[in-house]
Formats: C-alpha cells, structure tokens, sequence
C-alpha cells in the first residue's frame, strides 16, 4: 500500500513552476519570494545550482531590514564556509533566536574536535530552550555521540524517552488547539 505522499519528483516540478511567481514577487520585495528563490538556487534541485545567484537573492532579502532575510543569508554562507556568516548567526543566537541556536549547534556537530562537539551539545539545548522541540532530542543524541562507552545507552534511553514526551507533548498542544477552535465556533455562534 502507497501512502498518498507527493514524490520528491512531483515536489520539484511544483517547485519549478512557481520560479515565475516566486521572481515576480521577489523582484517587487517580498522577502518570502526573495529567501524561496535563494535557496532553490542554492540547493539546485528545481533550477540549475547558482551560488552567485543565489547570494545575490539572500542579499536583497538582508538589505529589505528584516532580521529573518539576514539570519537566513548567514545560514547560507556559514554553509559555503564563510566565517562571516557563522558570527552573524552567534549574534542572532545570543538574541535567543532558536533557529540560529540550532545551526550553530549543526555547525559545531560538523567540525572536529571534543570542544566544538560539546559546543554543538549547548548550542542545541539552548535552542530548546528558545522554543525548538527538537533542540533538546538533538542536544541528546549529541551528548550520546561524544560519551564514552558506557554511557551510551544512558543517553540513548534518554533520547528515546525525549522524543516519546515530545511527541505526547506536540499531540496535546494540537488537542488543545481543537479544544479552543470548537469553543471559538460556539462563541462566535451564540454572539448576535
């Protein structure tokens, strides 16, 4: 049996016939369109890969003023190994911002060396902390990579019952949304 889940080919060809829209509305200064358009060209997988491109579109997006185009410019150039982009992404994670929080902890998890692994253990329970659910499993499951021996399967236990209460606790939050969209409903009915 098939689950009815679109296939990455589907997905792409999607992808590719909003490149018109997405230019259109990039050019007119929609941040959204300009950060969509950067990161096809970066990822290469509904156009050709274009870095300078795709530079350009994260630099325009950076210039409009909103912090959400500079963040995500400096994600992409700490990607491409430009130091630059790793100190922006330390400014935006000392604000508390999780996503810079997570990527520097993606960051530090690539390099070599016991420091930059338990770097990358902080990083990421800080971004847990900012408000990414995934932070603390990932905080986690690298405290397991880098403990010795013995511990491994302390750690690994913990993942597994971090990521159960993650789950329940994600499945109570949408229980909880519904619970107040029916309360909504019979409100919005019983006003004249």
């Amino acid at each position: 049996m098939r689950l009815g889940l679109p296939s990455r080919a589907d997905d792409r060809i999607k992808r590719r016939s909003k490149l018109p829209e997405w230019i259109a509305a990039a050019s007119s200064g929609d941040v959204d369109a300009q950060l969509a358009l950067a990161w096809e060209y970066a990822r290469g997988d509904a156009v050709d890969p274009d870095f300078v491109t795709a530079l350009s579109w994260f630099d325009r997006a950076a210039s409009s003023g909103q912090e959400r185009g500079v963040l995500h410019r400096a994600r992409f150039l700490q990607l491409r190994g430009v130091p630059e982009g790793v100190r922006e992404l330390r400014k935006f994670a000392a604000k508390g911002d999780w996503k810079a929080q997570f990527w520097l902890g993606t960051h530090y998890q690539s390099q070599h060396g016991r420091l930059s692994q338990l770097r990358a253990a902080v990083w990421y329970g800080r971004s847990f902390k900012s408000g990414n659910l995934g932070g603390k499993l990932a905080k986690l499951a690298q405290l397991r990579r880098i403990a010795r021996q013995p511990f491994r399967t302390v750690f690994a236990a913990k993942v597994t019952i971090e990521a159960i209460s993650t789950f329940l606790q994600m499945f109570r939050q949408d229980q909880q949304i519904e619970a107040l969209g029916v309360l909504m409903y019979r409100l919005k009915s019983r006003t004249p």
